[in-house]
C-alpha cells in the first residue's frame, strides 16, 4: 500500500506538470525581456534584394508557413494526455490485482514508462511552439511599403533584416574590463541596412544599429563568510544608432543648411550626433536612449533628412 500511495502522488505531480505544459504551449503573450535585455522572438533573417512588393509578399508568405505549421501541430497536442492516462489505466491494474491479493508491480513500471515517454513528447511540443514576431519586422515591411513609390523604375531594394538576436555571440564588437577585474562585452547588432536608388537620382542609404552592454558572471568573495560566489551576468542597457546617408543628384537638388536638422538637434526619438554635407553627399548619425524606436520614427527622421535638399530651378 505505502508503494501505491507513492504511485499516487507522483501521478497528481505529473499530471500537474501536464497541464502546465499543454495550457502554456500556445499561449500568445508578449514576450518579456529577459535578464540579458533580450526579447524571446522568432530569429528571422531576411535577405532584401528584390523589388519591394516582391519582398514583402515573401515577409507575408513566410509568416503564414509559420503559423500554418503551428496548426498542423496542435492535433498532437492532447496525444501525451493519452498517453498518460493510459499509464494510470496500467497502473490500476495492479491494483485490482492487489484487491485480490496478488501484489504485483509489473503494470505500474509499464505505466511509469508511459508517463515518462507522455512528459518527454508535452515538453518537445512546448519547445517546438514558435515565438512571436518581433515589431521590427512588421515595421520593416512598413517602411519597405513607403519607400517603393520613391523608387527608381525597375530598380530593386538591397540589404538585410537581420532579427536573429541583438546580443548573441557573433555580434560581440569588443570586451572591456574595469577594475575589479569584471568583463563587459559590447554588443553591435546592425538588424537593418538597406540601399535604394531613388526616383529623383538620388541614392538613399539606411543602417539601423542596436548597441547593447552586458556584464559578465563573475566570482566575488564575500567580506562577511570570505566565501567566493558567482555573480550572474547583468544587462547594462542599450542605445540605438541610426545612419543616413543620401548621395545627392546634382542636377535635381542642391544642399542647404537648416536651423531644425542639424548637429544636437532632437528630431522625435533621436538626437543628431553627427552631421556632414561635403563631397554633394549627407551623412548623418543619430541616437537614441530608449529601448525600443519604432519604424515610423525611422521613416520622420528619413523625412526631415530631406529638408537639407533644394529642388533646383528648371
Amino acid at each position: 500500500m505505502p508503494i501505491l500511495c507513492i504511485v499516487a502522488a507522483l501521478g497528481i505531480v505529473v499530471l500537474s506538470l501536464f497541464f502546465y505544459l499543454l495550457n502554456t504551449a500556445r499561449k500568445k503573450t508578449a514576450p518579456a525581456t529577459i535578464s540579458a535585455g533580450k526579447k524571446d522572438y522568432t530569429p528571422v533573417y531576411v535577405s532584401i534584394a528584390d523589388k519591394p512588393d516582391s519582398i514583402m509578399r515573401g515577409m507575408d508568405k513566410f509568416v503564414k508557413e509559420v503559423q500554418l505549421t503551428e496548426k498542423a501541430g496542435d492535433k498532437w497536442r492532447w496525444i501525451p494526455m493519452l498517453i498518460f492516462l493510459a499509464g494510470v489505466g496500467l497502473m490500476m491494474i495492479d491494483g485490482l490485482l492487489l484487491l485480490f491479493g496478488y501484489f504485483s508491480l509489473v503494470f505500474t513500471g509499464g505505466g511509469m514508462l508511459l508517463w515518462l515517454a507522455a512528459f518527454i513528447m508535452a515538453l518537445s511540443l512546448r519547445k517546438s511552439d514558435s515565438s512571436d514576431f518581433s515589431p521590427r519586422y512588421k515595421g520593416t515591411k512598413e517602411i519597405l511599403h513607403t519607400l517603393r513609390d520613391d523608387l527608381k523604375p525597375n530598380s530593386t531594394f538591397l540589404g538585410h533584416l537581420d532579427l536573429t538576436g541583438a546580443m548573441i555571440k557573433t555580434k560581440v564588437a569588443r570586451e572591456a574590463q574595469d577594475a575589479q577585474s569584471r568583463t563587459t562585452q559590447y554588443f553591435r547588432d546592425e538588424w537593418l541596412a538597406l540601399k535604394a536608388k531613388l526616383y529623383d537620382g538620388n541614392i538613399l542609404r539606411v543602417s539601423a544599429i542596436q548597441k547593447s552592454k552586458m556584464r559578465k558572471s563573475y566570482l566575488k568573495r564575500s567580506r562577511i563568510s570570505g566565501k567566493y560566489k558567482t555573480k550572474p551576468e547583468k544587462f547594462k542597457g542599450s542605445a540605438h544608432d541610426l545612419k543616413v546617408r543620401i548621395v545627392v543628384n546634382p542636377e535635381a537638388y542642391k544642399i542647404v543648411s537648416n536651423k531644425e536638422f542639424r548637429q544636437g538637434a532632437n528630431v522625435g526619438k533621436y538626437t543628431i550626433s553627427q552631421l556632414s554635407t561635403e563631397d554633394g553627399m549627407i551623412n548623418v548619425v543619430a541616437s537614441s536612449p530608449f529601448d525600443e524606436v519604432e519604424h515610423d520614427q525611422i521613416l520622420s527622421f528619413l523625412k526631415s533628412t530631406y529638408s537639407l535638399l533644394q529642388r533646383k530651378a528648371a
